[in-house]
C-alpha cells in the first residue's frame, strides 16, 4: 500500500565547518499515518514527530533492503509506546500503542504539559536495523527531569549509542486536531571540526531564529545560511513516503500458521473476520470460505 507524497529529505556536506546538515519535511507521511490509524490529536502529533526522527535515522542506511526501526516504551506515559520504521529508500510505517487519549485529546494545556503526560519522564528505547534475515539491536534508556521529547531520544541514540556529535530539532504542529506540518533537522559536527567550531555551531543551533525557520519549512540552504556553515557539497535528496508491505496474501499466510482447532473455531462462527495491520492500520476482511481453503 503506497501513497504519493511531496515529502523529502535533503542532506549536504559543508567542508568549511566540517559538518553535515540534514533537513526533512514529513508532513504528508505523518498525515497518512494519522488518518490510517484514526489517531487522536495527541497520538497524531507525537507520531508525526517520531516519523521525522525515523527519517533522520534512515540516513544511516547504506544499502537497498535495509531498514531501521525505533521501538519505544513509556513506562509512566499515557501513550504507552510506539514503533516507527524507515527503509533505505525512505518508506515509512509505524504506530503508537494508544491511538486516542481522551483526557489529553480534550484538554486545553500547553505542549510541554501534553508531552509530559503522554510520554512521561522515562523512555525505554530499542533501535533495530535489519537486512534480509539478519538484524542488530541497540538498547538504551532516556530519563529526564522534566519530560521526554523525541529530540531527546534521537540525540541520545546518535551521541551516546553511535558516538556521533549530532544536534537535532523536530518541530510538529497541528490545527483543528490534525497534523498540519512536521519538519526535522539534524546537524552532525564531524570529529575533524575544531572544538571551538563545535561550540559555535551548538550556540547557533539553539537559537529561536533557527527554530522559526524550521517551523516555516525553510529549505536546506536557508537553514545552512542561518547556521553559517559555508558552501554545500555532495547534496543528496530522497523522496519520503508512507508504504507498508501488508497484503491479503500475507494475512492468509499468517492465518495458515494458526493451529487447526483455531481455524475451525473461526469457521464455526460463520462470519467474516476483520484483521488489521498494526503498522499501517489497513484492514483485511477474511470470509469463512477463505478460511476453509486453509484447512
Amino acid at each position: 500500500m503506497i501513497f504519493e507524497s511531496l515529502d523529502n529529505v535533503v542532506s549536504a556536506f559543508f567542508p568549511e565547518t566540517q559538518t553535515r546538515l540534514t533537513v526533512a519535511n514529513v508532513t504528508d507521511t505523518a498525515k497518512t499515518l494519522e488518518r490510517n490509524h484514526l489517531c487522536g490529536p495527541t497520538a497524531g502529533l507525537i507520531q508525526a514527530e517520531l516519523v521525522g526522527g525515523a527519517v533522520l535515522m534512515g540516513t544511516l542506511l547504506e544499502r537497498p533492503g535495509q531498514a531501521i526501526s525505533l521501538r519505544l516504551q513509556f513506562p509512566d506515559g499515557l501513550l504507552g509506546g510506539a514503533c516507527i520504521e524507515c527503509t533505505a529508500d525512505f518508506t515509512i510505517r509505524g504506530y503508537t500503542r494508544q491511538k486516542v487519549i481522551a483526557e489529553l485529546d480534550d484538554a486545553t494545556c500547553s505542549d510541554e504539559e501534553l508531552f509530559l503526560k503522554a510520554l512521561g519522564k522515562k523512555a525505554r528505547c530499542g533501535v533495530v536495523t535489519t537486512e534480509g534475515t539478519s538484524a542488530s539491536n541497540t538498547l538504551f534508556n532516556v530519563d529526564s527531569d522534566d519530560c521526554i521529547t523525541v529530540t531527546d531520544i534521537l540525540e541520545e541514540y546518535f551521541c551516546t549509542s553511535l558516538q556521533r556529535s549530532a544536534l537535532v530539532q523536530i518541530t510538529g504542529a497541528s490545527q483543528n486536531g490534525y497534523v498540519s506540518c512536521v519538519h526535522a533537522l539534524m546537524c552532525e559536527v564531524l570529529p575533524s571540526a575544531s572544538a571551538s567550531m563545535q561550540q559555535i555551531i551548538r550556540g547557533r543551533f539553539d537559537s529561536p531564529e533557527l527554530t522559526r525557520l524550521l517551523n516555516d519549512g525553510a529549505d536546506l540552504h536557508s537553514l545552512a545560511h542561518a547556521l553559517q556553515l559555508g558552501t554545500a557539497e555532495a547534496i543528496q535528496e530522497h523522496t519520503v513516503r508512507f508504504a507498508c508491505s501488508c497484503s491479503s496474501e500475507r494475512v492468509m499466510a499468517m492465518l495458515a500458521a494458526l493451529p487447526k482447532a483455531d481455524l475451525e473455531a473461526m469457521i464455526a462462527e460463520n462470519k467474516a473476520h476483520d484483521i488489521f495491520c498494526h503498522m499501517c492500520g489497513k484492514g483485511f476482511t477474511i470470509t469463512p470460505e477463505q478460511l476453509k481453503t486453509l484447512l
